[in-house]
């Protein structure tokens, strides 16, 4: 009997068709998930939009090395955890990507997917995962048969702000491991942890986002059908958390296959070679035979095949060079049932050339900053974090004789001025850069003073000496060109002193390993009750540039030990090379100078429960001045002066360097004239230099005065045209 012939009149057919529908619900529970796998049904529904670097169909031969880890995400697969190691631009999300698309179309699922911050999260959503829906007519909700639900339904039961659903069952939570509102309450079969190298170690006390994580898992876990991707570029070497999971996988390395001897090798950096001074025409020397390769041939040389454990067993591990049957061989080795681990790196990368790998290595040498983020970012490898900061009586060799306060030495063409904030005054650092970051130290010292009321106590004198000119060989003087003051103690004295110029940037120094030396402009307010934490609020025209510390230190202590080497060479009579960031200091640097540039060291600290490299004030010493060093690398980076080119300085020099027309002399004749209240300000090199906060300011009836040269200016900043500073 039909299911029509049960019921009678309109109501049977009412009751008809619902048992149709369960009918279909139940056929559709007790069905099997299709034995399909996720690279394979990638290449047949994955598109990409048009306005994507590369539109249209998802092809699984752009890029072989990511068919496995895909494959090993599918749920025929006994592995719980997927890790992935990777450079940027490798196509590594895609794999994650193509999952949540699988998983909502073949096995639905309760699924998480946590980015590193809510925002970051909401902002992937947007800007990945719906394109990729609306490009693919198998998931658009427009079309009758797409997988995922639209934004908007009847029901009400569609896709929200942060819980995608899916037709056939399933959602995805949308989570930020900065909220543990968001981890908190579901239990999730499928999780993906995005940028897990950007996870706070900590969240609000709770532990780490992973294990919060782990707990959602856990009832599918123990069912046996949990599955996990963890999945980030690497940051430091020993603090790495994608780095640490990857040490728990079986860690496949990717073996390319020779098309000139056909073993297989596993790739490294040194294979990469390149004429003297021409990285742009890197290739390959190939380990096994010694045969040059070029860029080109790395197609042909990638194949879905080439991933191997090379985790240590009883001992052993394979060869970086293997022959193809002991390659096969090791790939069908017992790893002891642990999870798979996949790196890549930027040499197997198929969006990322040999050249721009070998050019990005070359740019980097002589900041070490910048080569740790070409190690994480473009090499996709973890960074070895070496020494901490010289000592202090090390700088005395790069002090130079031939000047001091109060004079301008020959080199400086750009001038930036760094200010530390405290409660009874304000650390000043006036720096001069050329090219190559080449810095000067012209001036440092404090000034005293309340700090709390704008306008007033210390920023009357900041306000004074940030009007300071610097008179160059031609006769043309020139302010600083960027200012950047701390804006942590009292933001809104600090926000008052810079709406006064455009030149100005208040900045928040933040911790951290991920942020710039100088990010963008944020609404960010100060609480002090709140630990000494910035906290955002949303206050048109009010923003502040975090300053990203731990990089900003990593770079101005990787400076010194080179400027260190290169003056103990030159005083041994050697010519070494010319470096990266060159430091001088005139005859007028003090110890105490010295003591605060060089007052921190990194150190490892335990923080929930892993291990996490961080610089600390050492112990009875104090690091105003190393702050002000800080600002002004802030400054450097606010006016790009690392991506000028040596031509762009030869211009500016010849600029600047030039002879003042009358207009200009007669600037800097009224600019020479003294200041009425420079006896207020205390002179460099007093007692005040180089003490604590508490240090009484000198008597202004001493006569205290600002060097003459560079000048304090009385009249507002000489308004020129400055070629690319304008």
């Amino acid at each position: 009997m039909t299911n029509a012939a049960r019921f009678d009149g309109y109501a049977g057919t009412i009751l008809a068709a619902n048992a149709v529908r369960v009918d279909r619900a139940l056929a559709t529970g007790l069905r099997p998930t299709p034995r399909i796998s996720v690279s394979a049904w990638s290449e047949s529904h994955r598109h990409f939009a048009d306005d994507a670097p590369e539109p249209g169909p998802f092809r699984n031969g752009k890029a072989p090395y990511l068919v496995e880890p895909m494959d090993r995400l599918s749920p025929h697969d006994p592995s719980s955890v997927v890790t992935m190691t990777k450079c940027a631009q490798s196509g590594g999300s895609v794999t994650g990507e193509n999952w949540i698309a699988y998983t909502a179309d073949v096995a639905p699922g309760p699924m998480m997917y946590v980015g590193p911050t809510i925002t970051a999260a909401k902002d992937w959503l947007a800007e990945k995962f719906w394109p990729m829906v609306e490009a693919s007519p198998r998931l658009n909700p427009a079309r009758r048969d797409g997988v995922v639900m639209p934004k908007r339904s009847r029901d009400g039961n569609g896709t929200t702000a942060l819980r995608v659903r899916f037709r056939r069952g399933g959602w995805m939570l949308i989570a930020g491991a900065n909220s543990a509102a968001t981890l908190r309450q579901h239990s999730i079969r499928y999780a993906i942890e995005d940028d897990l190298d950007q996870f706070p170690d900590d969240l609000d006390n709770q532990g780490s986002p992973e294990s919060m994580v782990n707990a959602r898992l856990t009832v599918f876990t123990r069912q046996g059908i949990a599955k996990r991707l963890k999945i980030s570029t690497p940051t430091n070497k020993g603090s790495s958390k994608i780095e640490r999971a990857y040490g728990e996988s079986d860690q496949r390395r990717y073996y390319l296959k020779c098309q000139h001897c056909g073993d297989r090798f596993d790739p490294v950096f040194s294979d990469l070679v390149w004429p003297e001074g021409q990285p742009a025409k890197a290739f390959l020397k190939a380990p096994c035979c010694g045969v040059v390769t070029q860029h080109w041939e790395k197609a042909a040389m990638s194949l879905p095949d080439g991933w191997a454990p090379t985790c240590s067993i009883e001992g052993e591990s394979p060869d970086r060079v293997l022959s193809e049957e002991e390659f096969q061989a090791a790939r069908a080795r017992d790893v002891g049932g642990r999870n798979p681990g996949y790196q890549i790196t930027g040499i197997i990368s198929a969006f990322l050339t040999w050249s721009d790998l070998c050019v990005g290595f070359v740019d980097a040498q002589g900041d070490v900053n910048r080569l740790r983020t070409w190690t994480n970012l473009q090499l996709g490898e973890s960074f070895v974090l070496k020494g901490d900061a010289p000592a202090a009586d090390s700088l005395k060799v790069l002090i130079e004789q031939d000047w001091g306060k109060g004079q301008l030495p020959w080199g400086p063409l750009v001038f930036t001025l760094g200010c530390d904030v405290q409660g009874d005054g304000i650390y000043v650092e006036a720096l001069g850069w050329a090219f190559g970051l080449e810095n000067w130290s012209l001036d440092h010292r404090f000034l005293p003073g309340k700090t709390d009321v704008p306008g007033e106590g210390a920023w009357a004198l900041l306000e004074a000496y940030a009007k300071q000119t610097f008179t160059l060989p031609g006769g043309k003087a020139f302010g600083f060109d960027m200012v950047c003051v701390d804006a942590g103690y009292h933001t809104e004295a600090a926000k008052a002193f810079a709406r006064r110029s455009p030149k100005r940037l208040p900045v928040f120094g933040r911790p951290g390993w991920s942020i710039p030396i100088l990010g963008r402009g944020q609404p960010i307010h100060f609480d002090p009750r709140r630990t000494g934490r910035a906290k955002r609020r949303k206050v048109a025209g009010e923003e502040a540039h975090l300053v990203g510390t731990f990089g900003a230190k990593l770079s101005w202590f990787g400076f010194l030990k080179a400027s260190i080497d290169q003056a103990e060479a030159e005083q041994r009579g050697e010519r070494p090379e010319k470096i990266k960031g060159r430091v001088h200091f005139g005859r007028d640097a003090t110890d105490d100078y010295f003591d605060m540039l060089t007052s921190e060291s990194g150190v490892v600290r335990m923080k929930a429960g892993q291990p996490v490299r961080v610089w600390e004030v050492e112990a009875g010493r104090q690091n105003h001045w190393l702050d002000c060093r800080i600002y002004n690398r802030a400054a450097a980076e606010a006016l790009a002066l690392d991506l000028k080119s040596e031509a762009d300085w030869l211009a500016l020099g010849a600029f600047r360097n030039a002879a003042a027309d009358p207009v200009q002399g007669d600037l800097i004749a009224l600019a020479n004239r003294p200041v009425p209240d420079a006896a207020s300000m205390p002179e460099g090199g007093t007692a005040t230099e180089g003490a604590a906060p508490a240090t009484p300011a000198p008597d202004p009836a001493a006569g205290a005065a600002i060097p003459t040269t560079p000048t304090l200016a009385a009249t507002p900043w000489v308004d020129v045209d400055e070629g690319w500073l304008d």
